[in-house]
């Protein structure tokens, strides 16, 4: 009898639940925080200099915060096309699952949730968890949003604006849920998505479709996944059938540098790529503001030193993953530092074609003789191989290094093609 009044007086799970939930939570986002501790905090320290940079102009508040909210405003535009629209909704979801890959380790959880894994958690509680990471994660993000909703509010704003805008957030969610879950098919639906809400703009159906647009993305937010299937095991590769990975050990070695970069860091080569075109479309973009003069060339050497610049932060990624694997390859009869030649090239490999399309275009355009933008194409190459050290030296001061040397090689570049 004591023991049937134990069970009635604590018959409720919910209790149990919570304390298990709550420590899990707490912990993810303790690991997310300590993992990323400075790149969080750089983040919004760029936030704050924009916002002291703008408060400081001759503007006023809502000057500030339409140009901080410029990049979702833009959507609102009426002069853009259904097909314009599209693509931006396109590549804003784009940009979000960048954002989330390149940080899919800290958001997970680390090494925690390989034991985390044997606990009883559904997967509900686990998606909440992610959730909740991924809103600190993108809190930078989040503040543009917030700046674009508080400024289509304050000018009276049709309500289907509002509701695009909280669309843009909800599928910016459901993407980045997607690269976490390693759900590729959940894109299909956040690009039906984009197109419904694209193609409806302006139109009569307008509201209606930016509400079915969210309340799809919110349900794909709320309805817990369901467990895949496991992955069949792959066949064994017959011996013979690859010439990258047998008896040709520059070839084996080169497809390391290569794996590393679309497997492991995949993530981080996607933003590097999507951060190369918007430097590139920018600088196209200046060349025709300019009417295709040919004294814009020095612009096309300017964005080739800043796509150089993006990309030498991948060598950094490369040396961490060597390093963390020489417990193994340490036994092996290799020489010291044996990956070097092959991560300059996995390395070039990526970022020759962005820093070829600068100088094709100029040389398109007849700013640049094709000896120059050769030259040009191949001193930028030089600058690629030249920053790996300066990536490596230091912690705190990469950054600053690589940008000082960028620019000193970029302003002796413009110098002497000049």
């Amino acid at each position: 009898m004591l023991y049937r009044q134990k069970i009635v007086d604590n018959p409720a799970t919910d209790s149990k639940e919570t304390a298990i939930r709550s420590p899990l939570l707490r912990l993810r986002l303790r690991w997310y925080a300590v993992s990323t501790a400075r790149l969080l905090l750089r983040r919004w320290q760029a936030v704050t200099l924009i916002a002291g940079v703008l408060a400081s102009a001759n503007a006023s508040a809502f000057g500030n915060l339409d140009t901080l909210a410029r990049p979702l405003l833009t959507l609102l535009t009426p002069g853009h096309g259904a097909a314009w629209r599209i693509g931006y909704l396109l590549a804003v979801q784009a940009v979000a699952g960048a954002w989330a890959a390149m940080q899919r380790e800290q958001i997970a959880g680390g090494p925690f949730m390989a034991f985390a894994g044997s606990l009883p958690f559904t997967p509900r509680q686990r998606r909440d968890a992610d959730l909740a990471v991924l809103m600190l994660a993108d809190s930078p993000l989040l503040l543009i949003a917030a700046s674009a909703l508080g400024l289509t509010a304050g000018r009276g704003a049709p309500a289907a604006h509002d509701v695009l805008l909280c669309d843009v957030a909800l599928l910016a969610l459901v993407a980045q849920q997607a690269v976490l879950e390693r759900r590729p098919g959940a894109w299909a639906g956040v690009a039906a998505g984009a197109v419904l809400a694209g193609a409806c703009f302006g139109t009569s159906l307008d509201l209606a479709a930016n509400l079915c647009v969210g309340a799809a993305a919110a349900l794909a937010l709320a309805v817990p996944p369901r467990p895949r299937a496991p992955r069949r095991a792959r066949r064994n590769i017959a011996h013979g059938s690859s010439p990258l990975t047998i008896g040709r050990h520059r070839g084996a070695a080169l497809h390391i540098s290569l794996a590393i970069l679309l497997r492991e860091r995949r993530g981080e080569t996607i933003a590097k790529a999507l951060t190369a075109s918007a430097v590139t479309a920018a600088a196209i973009g200046l060349v025709f503001v300019f009417e295709r003069d040919t004294r814009s060339f020095p612009t096309i050497l300017l964005a080739d030193g800043a796509i150089a610049l993006t990309f030498s932060g991948l060598f950094r990624g490369l040396h961490m993953a060597h390093r963390a694997s020489t417990g193994y390859v340490g036994a092996l009869p290799l020489a010291a530092g044996w990956w070097r030649p092959f991560d300059l090239a996995a390395v070039l490999a990526a970022a020759l074609p962005f820093l070829a399309a600068p100088a094709a275009f100029a040389c398109a355009i007849g700013a640049a003789r094709p000896t120059v933008a050769l030259a040009a194409l191949v001193s930028n190459a030089v600058l690629l191989c030249a920053l790996r050290p300066f990536q490596l030296f230091s912690d705190r001061h990469a950054v600053v290094l690589a940008t000082v040397l960028a620019g000193c090689w970029t302003a002796a570049t413009i110098a002497c093609l000049l």
